[in-house]
């Protein structure tokens, strides 16, 4: 990697001086990772991501190791029809109560995705106990599948537009 890279079809004295690692890491490497981030940020609004990094604090993989409260408070406020500034702040006490209980039980330690958390919630009947927490998973689980649902229901609206223009 430390040699030096030519570009194929140029004459050692006309080619830029560059090593093999730096042209793969910052020629390559970076500017297809730019083009990604590029597509993502076209394809989603800040909100939606701040929203998808918030859930994924929900994750109970490696015993809740995503876990973070404050992220999770933010995705409440997202839902003000949902969520009082009353409820947001019990919601805030609930959290850490919630995360104990989950991170101490043994019923939660070998999950590994958000479903699988609400269906052992209503097994052991957490969603009782942790009403304001069980309605934030349901909304996480709830927002992905509505937004591809509205994305698909756009693109058939253009398709069938497209198709009565013709």
């Amino acid at each position: 990697m430390d040699d030096m890279f030519l570009l194929p079809g140029r004459s050692r004295r006309k080619a830029p001086r560059m090593s093999n690692l730096h042209h793969y890491r910052v020629e390559l490497f970076y500017a297809v990772i730019n083009f990604q981030l590029m597509e993502l940020e076209n394809r989603f609004s800040e909100t939606t991501t701040e929203m998808l990094l918030c859930m994924s604090c929900l994750n109970p993989s490696n015993s809740f190791l995503a876990f973070d409260k404050n992220k999770l408070v933010r995705l409440a406020q997202f839902y003000p029809k949902d969520y009082s500034e009353m409820e947001i702040m019990i919601l805030d006490d609930e959290l850490e109560t919630y995360i104990l209980d989950m991170r101490t039980s043994s019923d939660f330690s070998n999950l590994h995705g958000t479903g699988d958390l609400t269906q052992k919630m209503v097994e052991t009947k957490r969603d009782k106990v942790f009403p304001l927490v069980y309605l934030l998973i349901k909304l996480a689980l709830t927002l992905p599948v509505a937004t591809t649902t509205v994305e698909r229901a756009f693109f058939c609206y253009a398709y069938c537009k497209k198709r009565a223009a013709q």
